[in-house]
């Protein structure tokens, strides 16, 4: 676990400028681009587009270097406050070998995304600076009201968060009981499973680990938490928080044959006698909640609730 002292990016206000970039896959088109860049406008914000966002290089937002740049500009620019990233998709992992993640913590800033912008995520963590999973502007998902009044109580409320309030479409369920408090961790499954043997290999000791992952089915799933497991990971968590796994229909199954999700968590999970909770909101649907990375939690399983014992931003 890292010694570096945990640096809370500042608050952000109505009027602040923010950064929209795209480490990963550009947005689906110009006209989402635009969607998202009102979306910000209309939280208050000014909205400086990264040069290459809507650069392709195959299903990249550009070469490495141009996606780095952007990033890396919007961590330099003393006038920008935040930073959001467009969409997800895939390449961040090809950009942390060259991101000076030391600029975070000279100049942190409140950064926001999920999915493939979960290794980033990990790479700040190792850092010691807090970024946020959360809902994305540029993308058809995960931008309703719900998922907006959470992102603006992460981002622009000081104090510590509370409790987490759920989606009304769905409900958290309790696969075992107990109560466990730690920093927040995590992230998309598969990209938690790919950190392993990195410099940002995810830390799982004592923290509360959140997972969700789209279009895994059932038995690719069952790996992924199997190659986690024999990594020493999840065993030593304080708590795991499984959110939404979604496009699990069996495609490919060996035999087509297949466990249930809930065969496949139950196997490998319960085994594990942490606290557990499921079906929370987190993952590639439309209501989100926003999690800040390393900041304090309680997840009680049993009342099956979540909450945020410290601040994700500074006074």
């Amino acid at each position: 676990m890292t010694n570096k002292r945990l640096i809370l990016p500042p608050r952000l206000e109505p009027g602040d400028r923010v950064a929209l970039v795209a480490p990963a896959s550009p947005p689906s088109g110009r006209r989402l681009l635009l969607t998202g860049k009102k979306r910000l406008e209309q939280l208050g914000f000014e909205v400086v587009v990264g040069r290459h966002v809507l650069s392709e290089y195959g299903y990249l937002a550009g070469p490495d270097r141009d996606r780095l740049h952007d990033l890396e500009a919007a961590f330099r620019d003393p006038r920008i406050k935040g930073i959001f990233c467009a969409r997800g998709g895939y390449g961040v992992s090809r950009l942390l070998a060259r991101f000076d993640a030391d600029l975070a913590r000279r100049h942190p800033k409140a950064l926001v995304g999920f999915s493939d912008i979960t290794v980033l995520h990990l790479a700040l963590q190792k850092a010691g600076v807090v970024s946020f999973w959360g809902p994305m502007p540029c993308t058809g998902l995960g931008w309703t009201s719900f998922s907006v009044r959470g992102l603006q109580r992460a981002l622009m409320s000081a104090g510590p968060g509370g409790p987490l309030p759920f989606s009304p479409r769905r409900r958290p369920t309790t696969l075992r009981r107990g109560v466990g408090e730690g920093p927040l961790t995590g992230g998309t499954l598969s990209l938690m499973a790919a950190s392993l043997g990195t410099p940002y290999e995810i830390e799982t000791r004592g923290r509360i680990v959140f997972m969700e992952d789209v279009d895994e089915e059932p038995y690719r799933v069952d790996r992924l938490l199997a190659q986690l497991i024999a990594a020493g990971k999840l065993a030593d968590a304080a708590g795991i928080a499984i959110g939404i796994f979604t496009g699990t229909t069996v495609r490919n199954s060996p035999g087509r044959r297949s466990l249930t999700m809930m065969q496949v968590f139950g196997d490998h999970l319960l085994p594990l006698k942490v606290p557990i909770l499921n079906n929370v909101t987190v993952g590639h649907v439309p209501d989100q909640v926003t999690l800040p990375y390393g900041v304090r939690a309680r997840l009680d399983a049993g009342a099956r609730t979540l909450e945020l014992l410290e601040a994700g931003v500074g006074g």
